[in-house]
């Protein structure tokens, strides 16, 4: 009977029918992928899979680009080689289609290209390049990002470069998706967490000032990377001030901001997400100075009940600094700590209500009599005096009978004025 393999085995139990070459590259994919699979930090996992490009086809210059569904962008994630041109490539953003990687990724196949002088979907990373291939990082039809590699010979790459990468590159795309959702979750997590927190603050017995830098802390905590400050609105004036901030240069605690003006402003005007990517962009010329070094800005709305309290506004020192998570995350904090400010609001009108007069505004016999009390027994501890003005109105009842309550009520009111114009708070 014909053996159906057609290869014979060796004495160590290998097919003697598969060439050395294609032995070596099997090896050398079995030891790629491990070394990706026991990175511990995405970071750890870009730089693994580089490490593997260079030993399976012996690039020189290579990048990794993570690509983000929500812009269609590219950003690079991790480098080899490059020289001087490091630096400018790592700030680097590609849209979906541009050049040979966002090509790759928006087909969602690799592309190879002997010499790149030739080919107008090039975009410069290495000057003296001459050839480039791109090839996706794909699970399924999601793109995680691209694997880039140039060299300054022309027709370095071949068929047989690709079919590594691409195998490397799943395994890597794999690898990149299991941290995304890892994070996600851990910031799922986190945002529960911080909003259970700040939601506690509500029945917690603080000043408003205090309950609002414990809500920065916890902000904070949860997008360490900002520098977060909340503008209450003034009703009356329609201006917004600095009720709490952190990392603000001094000015900024005095400003007062009116309706529209600024990034706050503007945030505060139309009750919505105000995200400015690079503030020394030009058209960005109304931007407030806040945080020094400042290059992006994030104001969101605190709407409570259908009226505006103010503007949670945060400020990184990095051109586009806040991802998705970190923008839906300021916002839940933006939206309880408006529920927070304005329940906080109706527990000072309804203890203002119950110690004062409805009529004058003057404090009621209740709480006068409370501080009586307190004032006795403070000068009672001390060996203190003190004394006690009375005042009364000299046929007060007249005026009534002769003009009527209401003319009565008013006299009451301009004597309410009078004596809050002449004493101390």
């Amino acid at each position: 009977m014909a053996n159906r393999n057609s290869g014979k085995k060796n004495g160590s139990g290998r097919l003697a029918s598969v060439p050395g070459g294609e032995m070596v590259a099997l090896s050398a994919l079995y030891e790629s992928t491990r070394a990706i699979g026991i990175s511990s930090t995405l970071e750890e996992t870009l730089e693994a899979v580089l490490t593997q490009a260079e030993l399976l086809i012996g690039c020189e210059h290579s990048a990794l680009m993570l690509f983000d569904e929500e812009t269609e962008t590219l950003r690079a994630g991790a480098l080899r080689g490059y020289g001087d041109q490091r630096e400018r490539l790592m700030q680097s953003v590609l849209s979906a289609g541009e050049g040979l990687s966002g090509w790759s990724v928006q087909r969602g196949r690799a592309v190879r290209v002997g010499d790149v002088r030739l080919d107008r979907r090039y975009r410069e990373g290495l000057p003296e390049a001459r050839s480039n291939m791109a090839v996706p990082l794909l699970v399924g039809r999601q793109v995680a990002g691209v694997i880039s590699v140039e060299s300054e010979r022309k027709d370095a790459f071949t068929q047989e470069h690709e079919k590594l990468l691409t195998v490397l590159g799943a395994q890597a795309a794999l690898a990149i998706m299991a941290f995304r959702n890892q994070e996600a979750l851990s910031g799922r997590v986190a945002q529960l967490e911080a909003l259970h927190r700040i939601s506690r603050l509500a029945s917690e017995a603080e000043t408003l000032g205090v309950t609002l830098n414990q809500m920065l802390d916890i902000a904070q905590e949860v997008v360490p990377d900002a520098r977060c400050a909340i503008l209450l609105l003034d009703p009356e004036t329609q201006l917004l001030t600095m009720a709490a901030g952190e990392g603000y240069q001094a000015a900024a605690r005095y400003l007062e901001i009116p309706i529209g003006r600024g990034v706050t402003g503007r945030c505060a005007a139309s009750r919505e997400v105000q995200y400015i990517r690079d503030l020394d962009a030009p058209e960005y010329d109304y931007y407030i100075p806040g945080v020094p070094g400042a290059r992006s800005e994030l104001a969101l709305p605190m709407v409570a009940e259908g009226r505006s309290v103010g503007v949670l506004n945060a400020e990184s020192q990095e051109v586009d600094g806040f991802g998705a998570t970190a923008i839906e995350t300021l916002s839940l904090i933006a939206n309880q700590a408006a529920a927070v400010i304005r329940g906080g609001e109706l527990l000072d009108e309804t203890r203002r209500l119950a110690i004062t007069d409805g009529l004058t505004g003057l404090h009621n016999r209740r709480h006068f009599v409370r501080q009586l009390e307190d004032n006795v027994q403070r000068a009672t501890r001390y060996q203190e005096t003190m004394a006690l003005i009375m005042l009364d109105l000299d046929y007060f009842k007249d005026v009534n009978d002769k003009f009527g309550h209401h003319v009565g009520d008013r006299v009451l009111e301009l004597l309410a004025v009078a004596l809050q114009e002449s004493v101390r708070d």
